[in-house]
This record gives C-alpha cells, sequence and structure tokens, in this order.
C-alpha cells in the first residue's frame, strides 16, 4: 500500500520531527465524514441509521481479516488494528477527523496529498459491510454515503393488558417478558428475551433473524417467529394475577404458564388478560323487619360471605339498625348501610369473569347470632351498591 497511518498525536509530533530532519517524507492529516441510510427506506431522503459502528483501517488486508472472522448473528469483535473508531447519530451521519499519514512522494508535492483509507460498518440489524473512501488532506470531507439493507427484523409488540371482568385496560403494573427465537436454519443461537413493565398498553420492540435460510431470502419470503409471551403483577403483594380469555374459559392461568403468538408484519398487535385476587365486597344497604316498627332500631347486623371451604367465615362487617325522616314528619325503621364497604378477600381459583359472592346475614339477640332471611344472597364483586330487605 503506498499510503501509511500513524495512530496517535504523539506519533505524529515524533514522526513530524524525525521529518524535519530527515527531509525524506511530508507528513499529512485529513478525515471523513459521511451518513448511514436504511437502503429500503421509503422517504426523501432516506431514512439514517443510528448507532452504526464505523471502523477505519490503514490497510485492506487487516479490514479484511477482521470482516472474514465475523459470523452472522454473533457481535462484531474487531482486532485492535483499526485506526479510529466512531458511531453514527440519530441522522446516521458520523464524522471521522484527525486521520495521519506519511508519503515519500505525495501527488501534489509538499502542499497536498489524499489516501485511501478501509471502513467497516457494523450494526446489530444490518450486519458488517466493507467499504472504502479517499480522503484529503487539511479537509474532512462528507465522502461517505452507504445504503444498508436490514438481515434483521424489528417488529413492534403493541400490547394490552385488559381486566377480563370489563375487557378495560388494567390500572396494575405488569412485568410482560417476550422470548424472541434467534436460530435460523444455519445458525444456532439462544432466544432474546425482551422484559418490560406496562400498565394497560404498551410498546415492546422486538428483533429476529429476517430470514429463516438462503432460499428465503432470495424470494423474499420474511421470517415469522413463533414468541412466547409471560406476564405477572409486579408488585411487593399480588392482587391481580392472569387468566385465560377463550371459549368462556376465565381460568386463571398456572404458575409456569407462557402463551405463543405468530408474529406478522413490523406492527403486531397481542390482547392479554388477567382479573383480580383480591375481591371486594360489594356495599350493602337494607332495611330489616317492619319499616313502621321502632323496635327494628338498634339492632345490629352482620354479614359474612362464603369461603373456599363451604363455611360463611368471611368477615363483610357490621351495622346498628336505624330510622330515617321520610319528610313529611314520619319515620322509617330498621334502616342499615355500608355493610361490605371496604372489606375484601383473596380467591385465586374461581373460573368466572366475576366472583358470584354468597353471603349469610345474622343479627344479635341474647348475645347469640340468629340467622336471617334475605331477599338478596348472592352478589357480583363487579356491582355495587346492592339493597336487600331482612327479615
Amino acid at each position: 500500500m503506498k499510503k501509511q497511518f500513524n495512530k496517535t498525536l504523539l506519533g505524529s509530533a515524533l514522526l513530524a520531527a524525525t521529518l524535519l530532519f530527515s527531509g525524506c517524507y511530508s507528513v499529512f492529516n485529513g478525515g471523513t465524514g459521511g451518513q448511514i441510510v436504511d437502503a429500503e427506506s421509503t422517504s426523501i431522503p432516506k431514512q439514517g441509521i443510528a448507532n452504526v459502528d464505523i471502523y477505519a483501517y490503514t490497510e485492506s488486508s487487516v479490514r479484511d481479516s477482521d470482516y472474514n472472522r465475523w459470523k452472522e448473528g454473533t457481535v462484531f469483535a474487531p482486532s485492535n488494528s483499526y485506526y479510529g473508531h466512531t458511531t453514527t447519530d440519530a441522522d446516521g451521519s458520523f464524522v471521522i477527523s484527525n486521520i495521519v499519514w506519511k508519503e515519500t512522494k505525495p501527488d501534489f508535492g509538499k502542499d497536498a496529498d489524499y489516501t485511501t483509507i478501509y471502513l467497516l460498518y457494523y450494526h446489530e440489524n444490518y450486519g458488517l459491510t466493507k467499504d472504502q473512501t479517499v480522503i484529503t488532506s487539511d479537509s474532512t470531507s462528507d465522502t461517505v454515503y452507504a445504503e444498508l439493507k436490514a438481515i434483521r427484523k424489528t417488529t413492534a409488540l403493541n400490547i394490552s393488558i385488559n381486566d377480563v371482568a370489563n375487557s378495560n385496560a388494567t390500572p396494575n403494573n405488569v412485568l410482560v417478558k417476550v422470548s424472541v427465537p434467534q436460530s435460523t436454519e444455519t445458525l444456532s443461537a439462544k432466544p432474546k428475551v425482551y422484559e418490560q413493565i406496562i400498565a394497560g398498553n404498551g410498546i415492546i420492540n422486538i428483533s429476529y433473524p429476517r430470514w429463516k435460510n438462503a432460499e428465503d431470502k432470495a424470494e423474499g419470503i420474511e421470517n415469522e417467529p413463533e414468541v412466547s409471551i409471560t406476564y405477572a403483577q409486579s408488585a411487593d403483594t399480588i392482587t391481580w394475577k392472569a387468566c385465560k380469555n377463550t371459549n368462556n374459559d376465565y381460568a386463571f392461568y398456572e404458575d409456569d404458564f407462557s402463551i405463543t403468538k405468530k408474529v406478522q408484519n413490523t406492527n403486531y398487535s397481542i390482547s392479554l388478560y388477567g382479573k383480580a385476587t383480591r375481591i371486594y365486597i360489594p356495599t350493602v344497604n337494607g332495611t330489616y323487619g317492619n319499616s313502621s316498627d321502632s323496635a327494628n332500631d338498634g339492632i345490629k347486623i352482620i354479614m359474612r360471605a362464603k369461603d373456599s371451604d363451604g363455611n360463611y367465615t368471611i368477615d363483610c362487617g357490621e351495622a346498628t339498625t336505624n330510622s330515617r325522616d321520610l319528610g313529611d314528619g314520619n319515620q322509617s325503621h330498621g334502616y342499615f348501610s355500608g355493610l361490605g364497604n371496604g372489606f375484601f378477600f383473596t380467591d385465586d381459583i374461581y373460573t368466572e369473569k366475576n366472583k358470584s359472592i354468597e353471603v349469610k346475614f345474622y343479627k344479635i339477640e341474647n348475645d347469640s347470632e340468629v340467622e336471617l332471611n334475605t331477599s338478596i344472597n348472592s352478589f357480583r364483586s363487579d356491582t355495587s351498591p346492592y339493597t336487600v330487605k331482612l327479615n
């Protein structure tokens, strides 16, 4: 090769001092820059590619050696023989300056010269590409323009996490994990796992090999991987769990569950479902006995819900009956309110969209509990308040 680079400014200073006394060489300095864009971009101008690693070499053989050692699907790890390195900005632009070389017979005498530098461009989604450019002394010009074609595909997963009871987006923070296959017919690699906490709706961008094999690449048949998804509430106290939503089956998933989806296109929508494990008791109001009898005031009423063993042991509060003014000088007696309000229990095995809560009511009479008849004894967890008649 005709031209030779020197890596450090100290080396450049020493070289300049040597040349000053020897009179055999001339020292030149220059740089290059430019833009790296997506070859398949349809915008005008084409969209730049951010975070492309640019490596500059003094020798084509060294550059080619690094290029040939790289295998698709692996991270590029160059030798230490490159001259300089930088990365592209958000619009794909870059600059490499302060490139120094010496020349015994400059093409334009001691005043100016040019030389060739050899380049590698690396980006996970675009692979490794060779290039070269000519630079001139005393300038840093935009001499590089390269269009790269993606070897990997990026898909935006538009994920909605809904409460199955009402199909509304859940307000709970949910940790979503997406396992994406990275192997092809010619490459064996571990799946990539993407994690993100989502409350209601969110986007997870996943990346994977664009083609399964050379034949699919030649025919333009792009990979449609089958991803595995798990999700769970991100909280110290679990009050919500993932559940099914198929064929009237709303049961909770087992702890080791995963959902598979075949990803297609560059945007793919996925709906996930869950429901509450902390079941709040609906607020219950009502009357006891004959509303015209003042003897029905001052009665302590207790409400209890059925537990998973079929016993009525879950405390739903207590209230004392009282009278209400009717506005015409008369009163109504036996009124109570606020039972169930603020009380809850945990159930992570119920299979309906909503929990049906069976309750019983009691009154305290002579220090004993007496079960009461009721007009309603089954409540839905998502409905409140209820009004009941007790006697």
